[in-house]
Parts: C-alpha cells; structure tokens; sequence
C-alpha cells in the first residue's frame, strides 16, 4: 500500500472537533463467502490483496454501481456478461464459483444509448434490477418486461410497453421490494437531443398496478430510490443534475440546483443512508446532500483527480472514487479513499490501486466501484490482460475505517460548511 502524502487541498469551516460528530464505528457484517477457486491476486502498485469473480472471453460488470448486485445472503452476484454478440444476465455463487445463466433473452437492439457500446443481442444493457427483498432479477427483453427468481430460476412476464415506447434508463426497485421504478420514451429518443414526455413510472408487483410518477421532457437514464416513497432522478435535459418524485403524490422537483451558493453541476449520486452522495466535477467538489431538507456538505477533491466517479457505499460511511483520465480515456485509472477532512494538517487520501488499464468502450470500460455488504470488499470492473477484456474483480479494503470529517450533522441548506471557492485550486 501507499499513502499519498496529507494535501494541500483543504476543508475549511471544519474543525476537527467535527471528526468526533460520525457515527461510532458499526461492527462489521459476517464475512461474504468467498471460494477457493477464484484467482488471487494483487493490485497494481499498492499491493493490496484482490480476487477475480469472473474470466474468460467477453466483458463482465455488474447491474450498475447505483444499485445492488449481491443477494441479501450474500451468496450470489447477479452481473452482464457480453460475448459473441450477445449480452445476458448470469449468476455467480461466491462460495462455489459456480456460475450460471439466468436470462435467454433475444431483443436484436440491445444498446444503451448513447453511453455504451453495442453488444448485440439479449437483455436491454444496464436496465436490468435486482430486487433484493423477493430474490428477482427485472430485466427488458425489448419492450417485454421479466422476472426470474435466483432460486427456483423460474422467468415469467410482468407487462409489455406500447409499441412506440421503449425502456431507456437504468432503473431500480424500493428497498422494500414492493415496487420496480422504471423510464419508458418516445422510441429512438437519445439523452441530449429533443425529447417529449419520458415518463418514470412505477410498477407495482403484488398488484401489477402501472402508476405513472412523472413525465420529464428529456431521455433521463436514472432513476433510483433513495427511501420506500422518495426517487431521485437523474440527470434533467438541460444540465448535469438531479430532480425527485414520489411515489404516493408523483410531480417532480428539481434538487440542489437553485440552493444558495452551489457551484457546478454534479454528474453521478448515490442513494446513502445518510444522504446522497455524488460528485461536480467542473467545481473539483464532492458532497452529501439531504434532499428532504435541502441541505448540503461539500469538499474539495485532489489535484490529481481528472474524471471521476463517487463509488458507493450504502451506509454513506466510507467515501471513495473511481479516477480516470475523462470519461472515456483511461491512461490513468486508478481508485482513491479517503481517509480524513483535516483542516489543520490537510486532507488524507489514500491511493487503493495503482493504475488498472481497462479494456473496450462505454460504461464497460469503468470500474464503477461500489462496497460489498460485509464491508470488507470494493466491487469494481477491471481489465483483464488475459483475455483483453474486462471482468470482476474484489480488492481488500478490509483494514479501512469510515472516512473521517464527514457527517449529517454538517449539512446546511445555506452549504454553511462547504469548502469556500478560494480553496479550489
């Protein structure tokens, strides 16, 4: 391992009396199950230990890293796998390393527009949900939408779209499992062209009952659910950001955008228990944020960082990124943690890998880095210089606290707390 040394960039108003505000440390879930059979290995420069879940030819990656791909037990991982022109949904036993595929799915046009390569056909790529409290894979066979459950493997029908409608986003369920959120458009409609009447609609499964929550006038390609009623929608058509519906009123609000003194706009966030989590690139910031109160805590991020994504913990406690050269170049790739917010000796962060090159185009390529349940793992996409493409992998961050300098307690509408625009350099 490496540390990089404290750095210069700094968090003022906070003092580090504010360290002693987080939450004390949670124990630790039960380790998640890992076979034997997976390969070990280490992480480029720094060392630390990493397991292989997935090889061989074509390109693996998760569901997405907004939502989850590990099963409630923490014995399967549900994940993509596109080869020979065709992407399907496959599971993985981690205490076996059995692997096997759960969709047989034979839509022609497969391709999420316009921010992934083509993988020919099969499953809609990157709309596909897990939902974790009824054990079922959602996925969109063209305008059919399905369900297989991990264990019986049974695959039925839920509903079809109208003939001139088309699933376009990246969708999610309520942490409850009663309701899949989805985004249908105007079929052919592509995020930053023209686009009328997109609608995030909410389908509920003990019912079958469609509730329509919103129409946005963009081809919006997130939603996810940040509570049992909130969903938080991502990005609107004409800036990087984000908007929120409900799921018992509908209606749609706009979120932070507006706030008194935000800078930029945040491209990616993650629902955490203790706010949403995201990054602005374009201001060198990162944040939480409470999107009921509207208040906000945001800090300066390192020089070195270039295009970034905000990896995801659920818990909110342990903040780390994805690293890269833009969004899609990748001469530099790396992953960071940070370790503490220190106004007096400088921020801390901490190098988790060396330089990983990743193979291929689109959200392929990223490592999308998200924790494990049992905390003692980051689950990313990482290139694989055997087969040239890019697979699974597991690096050890077991030996990592929670970041320090963070917590709910900073969050201010007014952004009381958040690094002054004189520190971003």
């Amino acid at each position: 391992m490496r540390t990089v040394p404290p750095m210069t960039l700094v968090l003022c108003g906070i003092l580090l009396a504010h360290e002693a505000m987080a939450a004390p440390l949670a124990a630790r879930p039960a380790a998640m199950p890992l076979a034997d059979g997976f390969r070990r290995l280490t992480a480029p420069e720094t060392g630390r230990r990493v397991v292989q879940l997935t090889g061989g030819e074509g390109f693996c990656y998760p569901l997405y890293y907004y939502i989850p791909s590990i099963t409630a037990d923490a014995r399967h991982l549900v994940y993509h796998r596109a080869q020979r022109g065709e992407v399907q949904l496959f599971r993985l036993d981690l205490r076996t390393a059995e692997s096997r595929q759960l969709t047989h799915a034979t839509c022609a046009d497969t391709q999420w527009r316009p921010w992934c390569i083509d993988s020919g056909r099969g499953v809609l790529d990157h709309r596909s949900v897990l939902n974790v409290a009824r054990n079922l894979v959602l996925y969109f066979d063209g305008p059919q939408a399905r369900s297989v459950h991990l264990q019986t493997l049974v695959d039925r029908p839920l509903f079809v779209l109208p003939a001139d409608r088309e699933a376009i986003g990246q969708n999610c369920v309520t942490p409850d499992g009663q309701w899949l959120v989805y985004i249908h458009a105007p079929r052919g409609s592509v995020w930053g062209k023209p686009c009328h009447g997109a609608a995030v609609v909410a389908y509920r499964f003990d019912t079958a009952e469609q509730r329509v929550l919103c129409r946005v006038d963009s081809a919006i390609f997130h939603v996810v659910a940040y509570d049992n009623e909130h969903i938080v929608i991502t990005p609107p058509a004409d800036h990087p950001g984000m908007m929120m519906t409900t799921l018992s009123r509908g209606g749609c609000v706009e979120l932070r955008e507006g706030d008194p003194g935000v800078r930029g706009h945040l491209i990616h966030c993650l629902m955490t228990r203790r706010g949403i989590a995201y990054e602005v690139p374009d201001a060198r910031l990162s944040g939480l944020y409470d999107p009921l109160t509207r208040g906000r805590f945001e800090f300066c991020l390192p020089r070195e960082f270039q295009y970034n994504h905000t990896g995801w913990d659920p818990e909110g406690r342990l903040w780390f990124y994805e690293n890269s050269t833009a969004h899609d170049k990748f001469d530099t790739h790396d992953l960071y943690a940070l370790v503490a917010l220190d106004r007096r000796q400088g921020d801390h962060w901490l190098r988790l890998t060396g330089n990983w090159p990743t193979f291929g185009g689109g959200q392929k390529a990223h490592f999308h880095p998200q924790l494990t349940p049992d905390r003692r793992w980051i689950l990313f996409t990482g290139g694989d210089p055997a087969s040239r493409s890019n697979h699974l992998f597991l690096l050890d961050v077991s030996d990592l606290d929670d970041s320090r300098g963070i917590s709910p307690e900073l969050l201010s509408p007014t952004g009381a707390h958040d690094c002054p625009p004189g520190r971003l350099l």
